[in-house]
């Protein structure tokens, strides 16, 4: 009886911590703060009602309409279909013509354990007399007792989801029903009907236990190194089954930087004394500085130049640069975007005005072709050049090869002059600067920072830095 206290106090507890980390797995940011509060609602409403539960759970855990969508899909995914539906399952299977009821089979079984009473020793336990009489919290109780003892959450591999399966079966003694079903199976046709039920029975609460457990500790695992994987997978050699995932790993890192950048507390200073200001004012208090006048500096808001290559040895970057910045232009300040391969535009409202994979398209359609980066770079002189300042940062993505012609770097070094800062990204392996058609040499002494960014990783890594020093 105390253990079976024990479980109704701690299991539920438990399952719902191992449920956290399941919604974390899926990209949820939950904090300890936000855990307490989901256990301290659990603890209120209860685990009965199954609606209740989740709409209380909810409120707690998921913050946004998209966590809200992953959040319910989770639910259902982790704690299975409601117990309605598992009764009418239940239920139109147990009515089913030619399928005896549980009630028959433990009748049956019954009968034969008093004809043989071998038999009956050998099928003496609490197990048993729960899967006859049907006691779920008992038969609960036993299948969280064996997968403790098994550590079923030391599953890491779908593989090894049949090894803790009858690892747990073992521990749950279910070699005696396998040895009676044996011994049935010619002489009580019956009997062996109702044992073979009652195998059928535990072998799917274990396996609903090692399927939640692998759903917690193994699957997410299995997510996240993925994710890790393509994470630092250069982009351009993403292919197309991965593409989505990709999609959904660029909006997470931009979630989490819009979470990091997004408040930023803007530190007030008085500034510098303006003296002859003072003394205006203390003219009233006969020359007594009551009112000390302060200088007033306005800030100007910082702005962002993006200089992109789509030309096809870089596109692939391109794309997911200008999707990056695209997502973060809640929290960016000021930016205008350009493309370019030959000839250089600006293509800013083409991405305000549409969904941004059909702009992004439409760019590279509009501005695709071979690299000349002389060009380019005069095109942006007449288009931007007089609205760089020093509260400006411009980006450039490319590979700087610009066919053995001259790039114009003179161009490079004024807009560097005229900056706050020049950011050079290359997607190509920094090993390959230097040689061939490339310029970055060159390049390299007309910037502030050039460096390699061929992944999300490295992207997520300059923006962030980027953000950090916009908000300093």
């Amino acid at each position: 009886m105390a253990h079976a206290e024990r479980f109704s106090q701690d299991a539920p507890t438990d399952r719902l911590l191992a449920f956290i980390e399941f919604l974390r797995g899926r990209d949820l940011l939950i904090s300890p703060a936000d855990s307490l509060v989901a256990m301290e609602v659990a603890g209120l409403v209860g685990y009965q009602d199954r609606t209740l539960l989740k709409d209380g759970l909810g409120s707690a855990l998921a913050k946004s309409k998209f966590e809200i969508e992953v959040f319910n899909e989770a639910f259902e995914q982790y704690f299975g279909a409601p117990s309605s539906d598992k009764n009418k399952n239940k239920n139109s299977s147990d009515n089913a013509p030619d399928n005896p009821s549980s009630q028959e089979l433990g009748e049956q079984l019954s009968q034969a354990m008093q004809a043989q009473p071998e038999l009956a020793k050998n099928l003496s336990s609490e197990l048993v007399e729960a899967l006859q009489s049907g006691d779920e919290a008992a038969i609960a109780i036993a299948v969280e007792t064996a997968a403790q003892q098994v550590d079923v959450s030391a599953i890491k591999l779908l593989t090894q989801r049949g090894q803790y399966i009858r690892k747990m079966l073992d521990a749950l003694g279910e070699q005696a029903l396998r040895d009676a079903a044996v011994e049935l199976e010619s002489t009580e046709p019956a009997a062996f009907e109702a044992v073979q039920a009652l195998r059928e029975q535990l072998r799917n609460k274990v396996r609903d236990r090692v399927d939640r457990a692998y759903m917690v500790h193994a699957s997410g695992d299995a997510e996240d190194m993925l994710d890790e994987a393509l994470s630092n997978m250069s982009l351009g050699n993403v292919d197309q089954h991965h593409r989505a995932r990709l999609k959904r790993l660029l909006e997470r890192m931009t979630r989490k930087l819009a979470a990091r950048h997004g408040r930023v507390r803007k530190r007030v200073k008085r500034g510098q004394l303006a003296v002859p200001a003072t003394l205006r004012k203390a003219m009233a208090t006969d020359g007594i500085p009551f009112k000390p006048q302060w200088r007033k500096s306005v800030r100007r808001k910082p702005q962002i130049l993006i200089l992109c290559d789509v030309s096809g040895s870089v596109a692939a970057y391109a794309k997911f640069l200008l999707l990056f910045l695209h997502s973060l232009q809640d929290i960016l300040p000021r930016t205008r975007s350009f493309a370019f391969s030959s000839n250089l535009g600006e293509v800013t409202e083409t991405l305000r005005a549409l969904p941004v994979e059909i702009a992004i398209e439409r760019v590279n359609l509009k501005y695709g072709g071979a690299t000349d980066y002389a060009r380019a770079f005069e095109d942006f002189a007449s288009l931007a050049m007089a609205d760089i300042n020093r509260v400006t940062t411009v980006i450039i993505l490319g590979d700087a090869r610009n066919n053995n012609t001259d790039p114009r770097l003179d161009l490079l070094a004024e807009i560097r002059s005229k900056c706050r800062q020049l950011i050079w990204l290359n997607p190509e392996n920094q090993r390959s600067w230097g040689t061939g058609d490339s310029e970055m040499p060159g390049v390299i002494r007309n910037c502030d920072v050039a460096a390699e960014c061929s992944t999300l990783k490295q992207l997520e890594r300059v923006i962030d830095d980027l953000l950090a020093q916009l908000n300093s």
